[in-house]
């Protein structure tokens, strides 16, 4: 129960705080003054000042935000080190970095992932890999390493062949001829129903390890989340186009925390990263009161050489506040869903 709660605290204040310290690093070194940086939301519980930036320990535990001098639009902050009064380049730097920084956490998770412990081919072999507990296959004595001979008296090749067989057999009762140890055996199988309803043995197939070195960590770490990217856009594709799109809330996300934690610390990790990386590319899309939607009224701002008049702001924004809103009230409504099977 503990870990179902603090599992999500966790993986919610990783995503954010990594976000928000890009942010923060990016306008120190753009020469911008943060008033503070903050962990956590609602009521201050304390904090230490570090030359002019408050470095402060809210109630909530969900992240945290930085207060940038001038970050507000509605602030006519004269210090020259005011977002508002920084140049173009460097404000686009700053409103970027969060994202970059939600990408560069992905990354990094990912190759470490690979790196630590590597990872597995399928090379289809009729080889045992697992035995599913409570199965005829192990009251019969399958074990992990054999490797299945025959189905029903047809000679197996390939791993893929056990299920091309078992789906054409008219009865549950088969007999399976396995090697174990450089002895044949001719075993006899009760089949059980798959999760898809297809009759199986209860073996899962071998998987070949293999190790992996730091560049290619680094390398097969970029090409994931390459491959995830290419499937955020399709999935956000289909959303528009009014296909069926699998997206979750918070309440979703939190559900999957804790499942995912209770499969292991690692799986929590790369949990965080697949997190990370939709929080970076969401944040990236030009929607008004997003990163994107900053960006690119920052760089209308740099081209045309002037502010956007305030009520042309007025409307953007509320552009934006109604797409949220609504991509808001479509996860919610999936999270509400997800309760109720």
């Amino acid at each position: 129960m503990l870990v179902n709660i603090l599992a999500p605290i966790f993986v919610f204040a990783v995503i954010v705080l990594i976000h928000e310290g890009g942010h923060f690093l990016m306008a120190k070194f753009t020469g911008m003054k943060v008033e503070e940086f903050a962990v956590g939301f609602g009521p201050k519980l304390g904090g230490i000042k570090r030359g002019e930036t408050l470095y402060s320990l809210r109630s909530i535990p969900l992240g945290g935000f930085n207060r940038i001098a001038g970050m507000d639009s509605s602030d006519k902050n004269d210090d020259p080190r005011a977002f508002v009064n920084r140049p173009v380049w460097a404000r686009l730097l700053v409103i970027a970095a969060g994202s970059v920084f939600n990408v560069l956490l992905a990354f990094f998770i990912f190759a470490g992932a690979f790196l630590y412990a590597g990872y597995q081919t399928f090379p289809d072999l009729p080889v045992v890999g697992g035995v599913l507990s409570g199965t005829s296959a192990e009251k019969q004595g399958i074990e992990k390493g054999d490797t299945i001979l025959t189905v029903a008296g047809r000679k197996v090749d390939t791993w893929t062949d056990i299920g091309k067989i078992t789906k054409t057999l008219d009865t549950r009762i088969v007999p399976v001829t396995v090697s174990h140890e450089g002895e044949e055996k001719t075993l006899t199988i009760m089949m059980t129903d798959g999760d898809n309803g297809r009759p199986i043995i209860g073996i899962s197939p071998y998987l070949e390890h293999h190790d992996v070195g730091l560049g290619e960590a680094f390398l097969m770490g970029g090409e994931r989340c390459l491959f995830l990217l290419k499937m955020m856009v399709t999935g956000l594709v289909d959303m528009i186009s009014g296909h069926e799109a699998d997206v979750a809330g918070p309440i979703g996300v939190a559900r999957m925390s804790a499942q995912v934690a209770d499969t292991g610390f690692l799986s929590l990790l790369l949990f965080i990263a697949l997190l990370s990386l939709n929080l970076g590319f969401l944040n990236l899309l030009p929607i008004p009161l997003l990163d994107g939607g900053v960006l690119i009224l920052t760089l209308i701002e740099g081209v045309s050489g002037r502010e956007l008049p305030e009520k042309a702001l007025y409307y953007i924004q509320a552009v934006g506040v109604t797409i949220l809103l609504g991509l808001f009230l479509f996860a919610m409504s999936n999270d509400i869903q997800g309760l109720m099977k």
